[in-house]
């Protein structure tokens, strides 16, 4: 199993790993975040995250404040590269009234590889974005009907690309 963490919950899971490490409290979105990050490990749920978040830690692992803490988010959070059809499919979900960062994540959740290009899309997709939540459900059934048209003309690996649940962190059921 495979989870996107949309930038936010990264940054939650970050700032509530730093907050730990530090004795202060944590939010409640930090909370939710960090439970997931310690149900992944238990659970083997393989997080990952967008590219942006990966060039943000790189540019924060130069901070001693956060080193140890960015490497142990590091080692356990892989990175998701788009494939051949993600453009197209971030494309459509423009046109359904996805922004160009919520089309991206989706699109990275379904046409996204890791590293070493050995797994195709997510299962999930962790988000506290409420609206992109809302908007995912209303129209999921259309577009996994397009999805499904769209895959009969597709090669292998790609034909066999499908939806992930768009979900808050502690709605991810393992």
């Amino acid at each position: 199993m495979r989870c996107l963490l949309a930038k936010v919950v990264a940054r939650y899971t970050l700032t509530g790993l730093l907050k730990l490490a530090e004795g202060a409290t944590v939010t409640r979105e930090e909370l939710f975040s960090l439970d997931l990050f310690a149900r992944a490990e238990s659970a083997s749920l393989c997080l990952y995250m967008v590219p942006s978040s990966a060039r943000v830690l790189q540019r924060l692992v130069e901070l001693p404040r956060y080193l140890t803490i960015v490497r142990r988010f590091q080692e356990r959070v892989g990175i998701v590269f788009p494939t051949r059809y993600y453009r197209r499919w971030a494309r459509r979900l423009r046109d359904r009234d996805f922004g160009r960062e919520d089309a991206a994540v989706l699109a990275l959740a379904t046409f996204g590889t890791n590293e070493e290009s050995t797994i195709l899309g997510m299962h999930f997709v962790a988000t506290f974005d409420q609206p992109l939540i809302n908007n995912w459900t209303v129209q999921e059934e259309s577009l996994r009907a397009h999805l499904e048209m769209m895959r009969r003309d597709l090669p292998v690996p790609y034909c066999d690309a499908v939806l992930p649940q768009v979900l808050r962190p502690e709605q991810i059921v393992l």
